[in-house]
Formats: structure tokens, C-alpha cells, sequence
């Protein structure tokens, strides 16, 4: 999901486009960090609409050691985000994709090449 800012309501969003995309699914299990939107009180309502069907599950605080994610984060910030000179959120959201495409193919070159050794 993309928007303007993150706020509750595009969370909202993610969470109702999961009900759509995965519309068989018994239950929805969301792996999440602990940014406030994900605890707000809309939050709270939008899953009193989707609760027979959502499952948040919250990872720990902030550990950066044991979340490989933080360590990506961490990287695409220090590369893309940090002191950019966009013009317009979908310049830099344009930047950030180019970014982690680039790397996620820089990474599975690097995992064949260390499965063919």
C-alpha cells in the first residue's frame, strides 16, 4: 500500500484490500512492527469489522540484531531516503523500488552462486 503519509486509515486500507485479495482464507495472519498505526484506535475498530478473519501478531521492540528486516531498512534508508533530493513522494517511492529491485537481485545472484559452490 502506498499513500500521501502512513496513518491508520491506510493500514485500514491494507488490511480490507487483504480481506479482497485473500478472500478463501480462514484467517489473515499479519507479521507487524510496533509503529503506533498498528495499535490506534481506528485500528481498533477496523479490526472489530475483520476480526474472524485478521490476526495481527507483533514482533518484539526494536532489535535490529535478531530482525533481519531492521538490518534492510537500515540500508534502503542510508542509500535512498536519507538526505534525497525528490521532488514528490512518487519520485522517491519510484527511487526506493528501483533501489530494493537492484538489491534483491544482487542478493539472489549471490545465493546462486553460493548454492553452486
Amino acid at each position: 500500500m502506498e499513500g500521501d503519509k502512513k496513518n491508520s486509515w491506510l493500514f485500514w486500507d491494507l488490511l480490507y484490500k487483504l480481506t479482497r485479495v485473500y478472500a478463501n482464507a480462514k484467517v489473515i495472519h499479519v507479521i507487524l512492527d510496533n509503529y503506533s498505526i498498528h495499535r490506534s484506535h481506528i485500528t481498533a475498530v477496523a479490526l472489530m469489522n475483520f476480526a474472524t478473519r485478521i490476526r495481527l501478531h507483533f514482533l518484539p521492540p526494536y532489535c535490529p540484531d535478531h530482525n533481519a528486516i531492521e538490518r534492510i531498512w537500515q540500508d534502503l534508508h542510508a542509500n535512498v531516503t536519507r538526505n534525497h533530493c525528490c521532488a514528490t513522494m512518487t519520485k522517491l517511492m519510484r527511487e526506493v523500488r528501483h533501489y530494493l529491485c537492484k538489491r534483491n537481485r544482487q542478493t539472489a545472484r549471490t545465493a546462486a552462486t553460493a548454492t553452486a559452490a
